[in-house]
């Protein structure tokens, strides 16, 4: 998967190196962490998440993300 460049020169601004292997959810979730906020983009913590694209930037892209079906 191609990483946005404005990702990648936010995480590079962060200090966080970008391996050849590594997924844009694994990347946001290191500049959530780089961020000083809890690392749960696309995680478990979607399902009771009561943050919008205003109180988090990543909001849109987490909660509309696709669920496996058994956990629909």
């Amino acid at each position: 998967m191609n990483i946005p460049i404005e990702l990648s020169i936010r995480a590079i601004n962060c200090g966080i190196f970008i391996a050849k292997d590594t997924t844009m959810t694994k990347l946001i979730r290191r500049i959530q962490r780089c961020d000083g906020h809890t690392p749960c983009f696309r995680t478990d913590f979607r399902d009771s998440c009561q943050e919008t694209c205003d109180t988090c930037e990543w909001a849109d892209d987490c909660k509309n993300a696709l669920v496996a079906h058994w956990k629909r």
